[in-house]
């Protein structure tokens, strides 16, 4: 259990928030345990401070961007499964056709060389949490995760099935050699993220109440 829940939480280590979040219907976010969440919204602002911001920028201006992009897209042939798998549960046959090419397009590089994207095939990620949005599940109250930042409780629901759809997961060979590849996997993705974003978020950060 101690594995699964390190590498959820490494999973999208960013203070950017998910894309929904529960609102009541006046509009305000249903935020039942707003003292904790305040705690653990500074903690993730802290590491972001000292650990994630600088090792972001060191990244963007140190490594070149062709290089970088080559780690995005290796990062996304990764988890092209998760998105095919969460098309397919949500009967979205045009999503499953569309992610599966994508994967079969970029597999001879290993996902390093975007082909897919000059065929038309752009990069649509898809997710459990999606998934449950689309069998109808509310969002469910506001959550602030240690190190993944803002959620809700069907996000969070979410990234636990998509861990466990990960293939890579079940690859044979040595436990503790898989367990820090996706380690390993899941920084560089943060860091990569952070970097992509640095401005964005830092304007975000400076601005906000």
């Amino acid at each position: 259990m101690r594995r699964v829940t390190i590498g959820t939480s490494l999973a999208l280590f960013l203070l950017a928030g998910c894309a929904s979040q529960g609102e009541l219907d006046d509009g305000a976010v249903y935020d039942p345990i707003e003292p904790a969440n305040r705690l653990v919204f500074a903690m993730n602002d802290a590491v972001d401070t000292m650990v994630l911001q600088p090792t972001a920028f060191v990244y963007k201006e140190v490594i070149p961007a062709p290089i970088r992009e080559v780690v995005r897209n290796f990062l996304d042939w990764l988890s092209s499964p998760i998105y095919i798998a969460n098309s397919a549960l949500q009967g979205d046959l045009d999503g499953l056709e569309h992610n599966a090419s994508r994967f079969v397009a970029n597999s001879p590089m290993f996902g390093l060389v975007d082909n897919a994207t000059g065929l038309g095939l752009e990069r649509r990620p898809e997710d459990f949490g999606q998934t449950l949005a689309v069998w109808g599940v509310d969002d469910g109250p506001y959550i602030v995760l240690p190190l993944l930042g803002p959620s809700n409780l069907r996000d969070t629901t979410g990234l636990v099935a998509d861990y466990f759809m990960d293939p890579i997961n079940y690859i044979g060979g040595d436990d503790d050699a898989r367990f820090r590849f996706q380690v390993a996997r899941r920084v560089v993705g943060a860091v990569d993220f952070r970097a992509q974003n640095f401005e964005q978020i830092n304007d975000l950060k400076a601005t906000s109440v």
